[in-house]
């Protein structure tokens, strides 16, 4: 460097921006609307027999990850955990509940009235649509506006959830099921526990892959 020559900063590699933290909390949401997108677009072909059904379900999982999406850019926590992280812990729950849920309903066909096709695009859509844009607003969302108050958030959020789960289940053509509205508030109850204990440090990841082991189980079970 000659006199008086200012220092030049340091240049950034892509790998350190990727890995940057304001990068990674962003990735999920980022991730999730690009699956949204090319299931909106694929879903007739993948899902030929229900995708007139679950058209519209898609487009509200959707609407599901526009506070996700906000209070990520807000860098508010448990949002502005990494997605490595998250996906580690992800990970790990889905290990141990698939295995769980397998056992359980050994036997048991399409009861939930899924979306099924191959068994690459029926995973990819369950992972990363259904059971990410579910925990995300409803655990990760509705459970960090109720966060001063635990027990109430839990029961509102599993309400709700249930509720949701009720009327898609409804519109899939189950009918009215009220068994379907007990499952899914119990899941719900369970999913909020479990997010309080883990969020700090896993987001919303344990309860993500608690669900989703337990849609993929109920798919495959048999």
């Amino acid at each position: 460097m000659f006199e008086g020559e200012k220092p030049r900063g340091r240049v950034v590699g892509f790998g350190e921006q990727f890995l940057a933290p304001g990068v990674q909390s962003i990735a999920l949401p980022i991730v999730g609307y690009a699956l949204i997108l090319f299931f909106l677009v694929q879903g007739p072909f993948l899902f030929p027999d229900q995708w007139a059904v679950w058209q519209p379900i898609t487009i509200i999982f959707a609407l599901f990850l526009i506070p996700v999406l906000i209070l990520t850019l807000l860098n508010v926590h448990p949002f502005n955990i990494p997605a490595w992280k998250v996906l580690a812990f992800f990970g790990i729950a889905l290990g141990a509940s698939l295995l769980l849920f397998k056992v359980l309903f050994s036997g048991f066909g399409n009861y939930a009235r899924f979306p099924t096709g191959d068994l690459f695009s029926t995973s990819a859509y369950q992972i990363f649509v259904v059971t990410y844009c579910e925990e995300s607003f409803f655990r990760g969302f509705l459970l960090t506006l109720g966060k001063n108050r635990v027990g109430m958030g839990i029961l509102g959020s599993s309400i709700a959830f249930s509720i949701f789960h009720l009327a898609a289940y409804s519109v899939a053509g189950g009918g009215l099921n009220l068994f379907a509205f007990v499952v899914a508030f119990v899941m719900g109850i369970v999913f909020g526990l479990v997010y309080f204990a883990t969020r700090d440090y896993a987001g919303y990841g344990v309860p993500w892959g608690m669900h989703a082991g337990f849609n993929l189980a109920l798919l495959f079970g048999g």
